[in-house]
């Protein structure tokens, strides 16, 4: 009998054992998976806020869902599920709006100032225009745009721009481009390699020529 007690308590020790090394093991696991820094300082859900620069309001955003990295080394914000921003006129009373966007995701770096739209881009300045594109660079210190793929830009007189590449330097108020583009304006149609021309598409330069068209041609172009 007291064999059988003997060889019960033994087993009991054993049990108790085993489960303390299952749950040392689960903690490390649980540790070791666990990375603060890789974590958002903030998730914020269905936002419309103002953005401030300097105690100026700069930015007026609207978006479903807003991930903050602050802790990391490059602090940057994420919005996956879209993004609609607008730039406000500080100078006007009622924050006239002098560019939106929109996209279908977008990332900001807040160190280098860089904003990265992508996915159906949809620009409007207040010229008039529209830029779409699938995708966008913008370079908020330097104010400049760095349009990729499918990009298409529309004046307020209906000329239109299509080509893969374009530049929009908003200081100097001009696009610029080295890449193919077809262009319709002034009742033709210009193809060629390398472009430029003010913001409003009034003033222009294709530098190499390699087709002129009327303006009613309906071919796709080669971008």
């Amino acid at each position: 009998m007291k064999q059988s007690r003997y060889y019960f308590i033994i087993a009991i020790l054993i049990v108790i054992l085993i489960a303390s090394g299952c749950k040392d093991e689960v903690s490390q696991d649980a540790s070791r998976r666990f990375n603060a820094s890789k974590m958002p300082t903030m998730v914020s859900h269905n936002v419309q806020t103002l953005l401030s620069d300097s105690g100026r309001s700069r930015y007026r955003i609207t978006t479903k869902t807003w991930l903050a990295f602050e802790n990391q080394e490059n602090p940057h914000w994420i919005f996956p599920d879209g993004l609609i921003a607008e730039e406000l006129d500080n100078n006007s009373p009622e924050f006239k709006v002098k560019m939106s966007m929109k996209c279908d995701s977008a990332h900001y770096d807040r160190n280098t100032r860089m904003l990265n739209l992508a996915g159906n881009v949809t620009i409007h300045d207040n010229t008039g225009g529209e830029i779409t594109c699938d995708s966008a660079y913008y370079d908020e210190e330097k104010m400049l745009w760095s349009l990729n793929s499918m990009v298409t830009i529309t004046n307020v007189n209906g000329g239109k721009i299509e080509t893969n590449q374009m530049y929009w330097d908003r200081t100097a108020n001009k696009y610029y481009s080295d890449s193919f583009i077809r262009m319709q304006q002034d009742g033709k149609v210009l193809e060629g390699h390398g472009y430029e021309s003010n913001d409003r598409i009034t003033n222009y330069r294709v530098r190499r020529v390699q087709a002129m068209l009327p303006a009613n041609d309906t071919r796709m172009p080669t971008l």
